[in-house]
């Protein structure tokens, strides 16, 4: 369901479905979808259950009174708040205010939040995420990447057409690509085809082989993916243009135009968050990224002060540094960040660590355990790791709907067709959670909501 819609809504797709055609298309799929989830799932009736959705704040109009339809008039749940995924992503972090970078399928947007108040105005985009690092990687994997006849190992095949799909794209993404630290300085002065070459000659990651079923001659293939490849897709996340600026870009952008006295308070509680944020090592990539920008990019002068203040809200690197000493993400290894490179136990991109089987180290084990739990206890300031970024925003959601502390309800009955936008009068540069009503029907603080829920986590905790 990631291709239910296209960011310009309005144009006919390649197919040559208008507008109308796809909405049916979209309402339809929804509805099935919905139906699934609900009676498959959950096993709940629609009929009792408030729905809190989790939106990016510009997502088109049409999308957005097409859930509400679905959900009104075929599920007939009671009620539907919108709320951005944003700042119920930052929720769960105890804090109030933060600059959130959803990394997701369709595009990256940076969103600063204020005292639980979302700062739309400032909000930046760009197409720079999941998909397009899909498409980059099917060019590299069609161009780079020959499949060997299993039978013949020396007959070369280019990779069939038919075989790059989205969810074989997918598979790739998840196990085996990861961000590496920048190592090339000069990348900005030579072409994409040198500086493939250099990324080739330096990269020290294993060569993944992949065995395929070729369709037309109903053979196995073995698909050859080097570890240039797998370590430097993602470049393309971090080489913006003008018709598509880089993730560091919009990042700088957002906090460039929020107002000087937030700025440092925003670039020193950043949160990524989404499913292409899963990407081995990609925030410590990125934090290399916006502090070379910020110390050597002339257009980031007004911006330079901030280098030493950037900060992710859950990095444990960060977080405590007295309580988590770590390795600088510039100087870690391939062999750290590769998810191919396994010990015993597990990944080490994914945490995991060689066994021993010498008994004698039994205490030495336990004794290291205790200590890193109790300097886990310190680093968390926030939630740390505990949620996923990609689905940080739907846990957000989960904590508000508990403590009965949602925005602006649509209710059934006062169901018209439309639906409320950041864009409506006045509902602009207001927060979600203010004008609205908890479970008791009493109005909430603006901040109540991050109060409670900085409470709850407290409390877990």
């Amino acid at each position: 369901y990631a291709e239910l819609y296209e960011l310009d809504m309005m144009r006919r797709n390649s197919r040559g479905q208008t507008e109308q055609e796809r909405l049916q298309i979209l309402e339809e799929r929804l509805s099935e979808y919905l139906y699934e989830v609900y009676f498959k799932h959950l096993l709940t009736d629609p009929k009792q259950r408030k729905v809190i959705i989790c939106e990016s704040p510009l997502a088109p109009i049409a999308l957005k009174q097409t859930i509400a339809k679905v959900l009104f008039d075929k599920l007939q749940v009671p009620s539907v708040s919108f709320t951005p995924s944003h700042l119920l992503a930052l929720l769960t972090t105890g804090t109030a205010t933060g600059l959130v970078i959803d990394c997701g399928h369709l595009e990256t947007s940076v969103l600063p939040i204020y005292a639980s108040r979302p700062m739309t105005p400032f909000i930046r985009t760009t197409p720079r995420a999941g998909k397009f690092l899909s498409t980059h990687l099917k060019q590299l994997l069609r161009d780079k990447c020959p499949i060997s006849l299993v039978d013949n190992p020396t007959d070369l095949r280019i990779i069939p057409e038919g075989m790059l799909t989205s969810a074989f794209l997918e598979t790739i993404k998840t196990r085996l690509l990861f961000a590496s630290p920048l190592i090339i300085n000069a990348r900005d002065n030579i072409g994409e085809e040198e500086m493939n070459n250099n990324y080739r000659d330096v990269s020290t990651s294993t060569e993944v082989h992949v065995e395929v079923w070729l369709e037309e001659e109903e053979a196995r293939g073995i698909l050859a993916i080097p570890g240039w490849i797998r370590e430097r897709a993602s470049e393309c996340l971090f080489n913006g243009d003008e018709d598509a600026e880089s993730l560091t870009d919009v990042i700088l952008e957002s906090i460039l135009k929020a107002p000087s006295d937030l700025r440092r308070p925003l670039i020193g509680s950043m949160l990524l968050i989404g499913g292409t944020a899963q990407l081995p090592n990609l925030q410590n990539r990125l934090y290399q990224e916006i502090k070379r920008s910020l110390q050597t990019n002339p257009r980031w002068k007004q911006l330079s002060g901030l280098a030493n203040s950037v900060r992710f809200l859950d990095d444990l690197t960060t977080a405590d540094k007295s309580a988590a000493p770590s390795r600088s993400p510039s100087h870690q290894s391939v062999m750290d960040l590769d998810p191919a490179a396994t010990s015993f136990v597990g990944s080490p991109a994914l945490g995991g660590s060689s066994m021993s089987l010498d008994p004698s180290s039994a205490a030495s084990r336990e004794k290291d355990r205790r200590t890193k739990k109790s300097q886990g206890k310190k680093a968390y300031q926030s939630s740390g790791k505990v949620f996923m970024p990609n689905c940080r925003a739907w846990i957000g959601g989960s904590l508000v709907g508990s403590l009965k502390s949602s925005g602006p309800e649509i209710l059934r009955e006062n169901f018209n067709g439309t639906v409320p936008d950041w864009s409506t009068a006045g509902v602009a540069g207001t927060s979600p959670f203010s004008g609205g009503t908890g479970g008791n029907g009493q109005h909430q603080d603006p901040t109540a909501a991050t109060a409670l829920v900085a409470s709850a986590l407290a409390y877990s905790y």
